[in-house]
Parts: structure tokens; sequence; C-alpha cells
């Protein structure tokens, strides 16, 4: 990983752990591996409670890796497995090749160092200033004073905090809170950056901004960053991957893009829903059922889907003129298209109108619509007719 500084590094690693990272060397393009993870707690009682279950994933280096799930789904769990806090029950957990269930406490001390972390309430020192907070980590390491004064100097530059270098936590707003937690993180030049709801404490407009941060710390640093969240708004603007978590399992996994285009499990369109251009109560309430079409003259709604398999950008203007019969209008009455990690992607409800004498004769007409616009969208389906 490239690193903010061309001081050298003052933390040694391990001659141990460097022997181990020699002997078990995981791929170079591999920066975190779970392997059939399991985790299980027991209480004073001795009753079991199992927080994960046969977890398998692959973290590259240099992505961005979102993990979310539900409150109590485990993604807590899964993130402290990966710098120790936490050891599997079962299956193993490696970083850069290393094993960490395998590791003793000096060990541990060594691969913390190469792991950042960031939370979600912050955890400043109220007594100390944003610079002594940030240096913290190096000062408990015995880093020289001068070191410490370039590395932190750099990272105020970097996070847009040098004018608050001697200001006190309690003057500083959540977001410029959440930046030197940021900062503090990077201190020690990590090759991993842990975000545990970096951004749930931040109002809209500041987690924008944090996550921007986030995304160009990662691109300038080749930082391997896994976040979780329970939010798919945060997973569809910084995040390359992601793992949907229900009850300790992986329910499904992939690029951003094709799970949001085409989520494939409950739990992942349930996460999704708060994202989904949904049908408004207004019109829902004047929706027929298709079969109760008889004769003369009606509108068609369509639901049409983009999941952004597709090389080219959805083309509206065809689907309009492929939806139209006899000069018919076609409406486009809600939805939208976004993007996502250059796909375009989305879902339009649309209002064609269908005329004919008889039920059959309508029923034809609608089924010619389906024909014509599954040419030019990933998926499309009849609501009802209004």
């Amino acid at each position: 990983m490239a690193t903010l500084f061309d001081a050298p590094q003052f933390i040694e690693d391990s001659p141990a752990l460097a022997a181990d990272e020699r002997a078990h060397a995981a791929p170079a393009q591999t920066a975190v591996v779970f392997d059939n993870v399991g985790k299980v707690f027991a209480d004073s009682r001795g009753v079991s409670t199992t927080a994960l279950a046969d977890v398998t994933l692959n973290v590259a280096r240099g992505e961005v890796f979102g993990i979310i799930g539900r409150s109590g789904a485990g993604k807590s769990t899964l993130l402290r497995l990966v710098n120790g806090l936490e050891r599997p029950s079962s299956g193993a957990v490696r970083v850069n090749g290393v094993s960490v269930g395998d590791l003793d406490e000096r060990g541990l001390v060594t691969l913390r160092r190469r792991i950042g972390m960031v939370f979600q309430h912050f955890n400043l020192l109220s007594a100390k200033t944003v610079r002594e907070n940030i240096a913290l980590p190096l000062k408990i390491a015995g880093v020289p004073k001068a070191a410490i004064d370039k590395k932190v100097d750099a990272l105020l530059e970097l996070v847009g905090l040098a004018a608050k270098r001697d200001a006190y936590p309690a003057s500083l707003s959540g977001g410029q809170k959440q930046r030197v937690g940021i900062a503090r993180a990077l201190v020690t030049d990590p090759d991993i950056l842990l975000c545990d709801e970096a951004t749930s404490a931040l109002d809209p407009e500041t987690t924008q901004a944090i996550l921007a941060l986030l995304r160009d710390i990662n691109r300038r640093l080749n930082l391997t960053v896994i976040l979780i969240t329970h939010e798919m708004q945060v997973i569809r603007e910084v995040c390359d991957t992601v793992a949907v978590i229900e009850r300790g399992r992986v329910v499904e996994t992939g690029p951003v893009w094709r799970v949001f285009g085409a989520p494939q499990h409950d739990a992942t369109r349930a996460l999704l829903r708060t994202l989904v251009h949904d049908l408004p109560a207004d019109l829902a309430e004047r929706v027929k059922p298709l079969a109760d079409i008889a004769q003369g003259d009606a509108r068609v709604l369509l639901d049409v889907r983009f999941t952004g398999d597709d090389a080219r950008d959805p083309d509206l203007a065809s689907l309009a003129s492929a939806l139209s019969v006899e000069g018919s209008g076609v409406s486009f009455v809600h939805g939208g298209i976004d993007r996502i990690q250059g796909h375009a992607q989305g879902r339009l409800i649309v209002s064609a109108q269908v005329r004919a004498s008889g039920r059959t004769a309508l029923h034809a007409q609608v089924g010619t619509l389906l024909e014509r616009a599954r040419r030019h969208a990933n998926h499309v389906e009849v609501l009802g007719y209004v």
C-alpha cells in the first residue's frame, strides 16, 4: 500500500509474524479471507448463541467492501474478527495470509498496527486536542516527536482539518470529529481500514462528505476498506462489493451494481426498499387487476426494470415508441434511472394505452406491449390498469 509519507515505518514487525506471513502467503490480490467462519457466544449460564455461521468471503486488496444487515445480523462480530478483538469458534480469518486466530498477543499487537479502526461515536479523548488525538498511537509506540509532527500535519491536510489542529473535541461538529477519527486510524499507515457504522451518527449532508473522504483515501492510498452499515445508501455511494448478512449468514454477495440491480434474497430486497421507486399510494389506489379489463380503452401500467447488465444505457425514446399503439401516448409516471459503478439501472412505471372491442383482443394487445417492452428492458411485468 502506498503511504502518505516518505518517512520510514517506526513500528517494527514481529519476526514471528513475518515468518508466518512468508509461510502462508495469500494471493497478492486478496487482503482478507473469511474461510467458513462461525462464532458462538455463551452466556454466564452456558446458553449458546450463534452469531455467525459458515461465512466465506474474500476481500480484494484495495477495494471498499461493504457488509450490510439489520440490527443483530452479525455485522459487528464479523468486523471484530478481522483485528482479533473476537476469535472465530470455527473456520479461519486470514489477513494478508496470516491466520488471525493463530496469533499470540505480540502478533495481535503487530497486526492491529496494520489495521485502522473508525468508530460510530468517534471515541476521541476530550482532554486532548485534535493533533494530540491523532498523534496518540505513535506516541504510545515511542515514535520521535519530529516524525509524529510531520505525520500529523500531513493527515490534518488530508482530512481538511489543518485549521483545527489545536481545537478540542467539544468544539467540533460530528463530521469534524469523524475526520479526526479517520486521521487517527491512518496515522500508523495501515493496510486495512475498518469502519464500524462510521456515518450512522451523522446528518445526510455530512454523511456524503465523509463517504467522499473515505473513497478519496481509498483511491489515493490503495487502502482496503471494510465497512459495516445498515444503510443501502452508504453501500451505493462508496462500496465496490457488498455482502448481505441475515441472522449470522451471508445470504448474498457481489458487485454493488449487480446486487442493487437484481437482488436475489428477501433480506436484500427488504434493505433496498428505501431506495426503490415503489408505486405511489395515490396511484396504487386507482390500479385495478388486469383480469377486470373488458373492452374499450384502458391505460395499462407496466413495471419496467433495468438491471445494468446491458452495456448500453436505457433507450427510453425507443421504449416509448415501441409502446405507442396507433399513435396513442405513453407516459412515464414514476421511477428513475441511477448509475452505479458505470451501470445504468432503475425502475420505471410506464402507462400505455390499449384499445379494442372485447376482452380477448385487449389481452392480446397487452401481450404485444409486454413483448415489445422486453426488447428494451431486462424485466417487465403488468401491474394492472387505470
